[in-house]
This record gives structure tokens, sequence and C-alpha cells, in this order.
């Protein structure tokens, strides 16, 4: 079974990242991730693509009961697959927008970057990148897309700070575009990623924008 079941939804592809009540990451789930994006990389939905999360979390990050049985080569392949999966969501060339529903945490939040448009549920949630209280230095291609797309300033305040925004904060901040109530959130998510791809340059001005980031990511993963 997979981490990561979709749904077709008239040419919208709609990923739920599905794992246990928090839908934490760890190795396994990040190499089922990867299969997953690089297939709709390689065949992209029409109308896009959604990544949301099961329950109440979009994802509270790693595992770190997991993460803290690895040994030295257990981290340096769970180092690899945090930066093949970011980049299997950064790379993705159709329209492709992230549904928070509930706490982004960690690498949620860098998950989010790499959309093209993040909707955000309202409610009692958090949504930051807390990897200096975790002890977790930004592994390089979330570092990448940090750089890329989030404004330095409030790069500098999240990264230092470990500080977790609400919904409303998020929005000022860059983490995310808009807000929909949570009943109407994948509906939401849905049309926002039809209007993306119904411009006829939407393609074309995607690759433009991230190409730089796109050729350091590949200069990472190459390295």
């Amino acid at each position: 079974m997979s981490f990561f079941p979709t749904e077709d939804r008239d040419g919208t592809m709609i990923v739920t990242l599905t794992n246990g009540e928090r839908n934490t990451l760890h190795p396994e789930l990040l190499e089922d991730g990867i299969a997953v994006f690089q297939a709709l990389a390689d065949n992209p939905p029409e109308n896009g693509v959604v990544l949301t999360g099961a329950g109440e979390h979009f994802t509270c990050g790693m595992d770190t009961k997991i993460a803290a049985t690895l040994d030295k080569a257990g981290q340096k392949q769970a180092a690899a697959a945090i930066d093949a999966f970011a980049a299997s969501l950064h790379r993705l060339p159709c329209a492709f927008v992230v549904a928070l529903n509930g706490n982004a945490i960690g690498a949620g939040g860098i998950m989010a970057l790499a959309a093209d448009w993040i909707v955000a549920a309202q409610g009692d949630y958090k949504i930051g990148l807390p990897e200096a209280k975790a002890g977790l230095p930004f592994p390089p291609v979330p570092q990448a897309i940090l750089d890329h797309w989030l404004n330095p300033v409030w790069r500098r305040r999240l990264a230092l700070s470990s500080h977790l925004l609400n919904p409303v904060e998020a929005l000022s901040a860059g983490l995310a575009d808009e807000l929909a109530s949570p009943g109407q959130l994948l509906d939401q998510a849905v049309t926002t990623a039809r209007e993306l791809a119904a411009q006829p340059g939407f393609k074309a001005c995607k690759r433009q924008l991230r190409a730089k980031a796109n050729a350091e990511i590949d200069a990472i993963l190459n390295g």
C-alpha cells in the first residue's frame, strides 16, 4: 500500500500523504514519494497536481523515533532520500498546489515551498521550519528551495528562531498564498490547480521561473 495514494479528479491528480496520525516522514515513505512524483513528472496530469495530508495533519516532519535508530549509513540514506524527494516535488512540470490541512512542520514547510501555490485551511495549527530547535540542519536541496522561494527576512526569522506560524501569519510570511475553510480546502486547491494549468504559457513560465533553482538542485544531486 502506498504512502501517497492518488485520486484523479477530472484531470487533476490529488495525492494524499498518509502515514498514521501525524503523517511523519521516514526513508521508506520518502522512496515511495519519489517514485510517485517522478511518475507524475513523466506523465503530467492535464490539470495539475494537488498534495494534501490525511487526517488532521499535513505532516509533522521526520519520524524522530525511526531517525534515532538509524546508523551512519542509514542517516546518509535518509538524507539522500530527503533531497531526492524534495527535488521530485520541485521538478514537477505541471501546476502543483499544496493544500495544507493541518500542521506543516519542518519538511512540511519545505514541501509547501516546492509548490506553485499554497492553500492553507483556516484553523488552529502551525506551519514552520524548526530545524534549529530540533538540531537538524537543512539538507542541501531543502536549503536550495528555502533560498529561492522564501523571502530573505522571513527565511532568517523562521530558520534561526524555529518560530511556528498560524495560517494567517503564514500568509504574511509567504508560507501560504490563500486561506480556505477546512470543508472547502480540497475543492479550492483543485480549482486553483486547474486555473493555473489552463493558462497557455503556464508550463513555459514555470520552466523559466525554476530554471536556476533546478540547475542548483541538479548540481547538488549530481555532485
